[in-house]
């Protein structure tokens, strides 16, 4: 009863959220971020002709820790077919230190993150993309266009997993099929925005 409790406290519902999400169809803002892991700039140029998954995360968040395996699992599979991940850490990290670069760092580095792990200082890439919660899930085509947005999985625990959105929209597009649910209902714990604002 209490984990329940403490999991819809932090569950944050997109309709709760003020901010405008990038659209599935949009062009997805381009970004050049500081790389965690090793301090050196990644710049994300949606139009480049590679298949992306962006998502936003953090270090704090229990969602976010909860699918951070199956995260890492999904990027080591897809990286295999040249998809390329982006994961960005957009809370503030002088209300939250924990969510500093150096703090990044050591997760990164603890968990083997096979991707870059962004620091979107300001919150402005965040807010570009309409990012509301922690994970929150972005897929780019080779041509910029937003064609998945949502959660990861519909459930943190495994045994309890349904419907596997992210996996199931990279896997669609690697065919050259419409993603059949383009839209999923993202959940996690809430942006915190440098501003303090969504």
């Amino acid at each position: 009863m209490k984990n329940a409790l403490l999991l819809s406290l932090l569950l944050v519902a997109g309709a709760a959220c003020a901010q405008e999400q990038l659209a599935v169809g949009a062009q997805a803002p381009r970004f050049s971020l500081v790389n965690a892991i090793d301090g050196k700039t990644v710049a994300m140029k949606p139009d480049d002709g590679q298949l992306k998954v962006v998502f936003f995360t953090c270090n704090q968040c229990p969602f976010a820790k909860a699918f951070e395996p199956r995260l890492i699992e999904i990027a080591q599979q897809f990286q295999q077919k040249g998809v390329r991940f982006y994961a960005i850490d957009s809370n503030d990290d002088m209300a939250y230190p924990e969510e500093t670069l150096a703090n990044m760092k050591s997760r990164a580095t603890a968990k083997s993150y096979p991707y870059p792990y962004l620091k979107d200082a300001d919150s402005a890439i965040a807010r570009a993309y309409g990012a509301r919660v922690t994970p929150h899930v972005y897929v780019v085509d080779g041509t910029g266009v937003v064609r998945y947005r949502g959660y990861v999985d519909d459930s943190a625990r495994p045994e309890e997993r349904k419907t596997t959105g992210l996996t199931n929209a990279l896997t669609a597009i690697l065919d050259g099929r419409e993603v059949a649910t383009p839209v999923t209902r993202e959940f996690g714990c809430s942006i915190k925005y440098k501003s303090g604002r969504p």
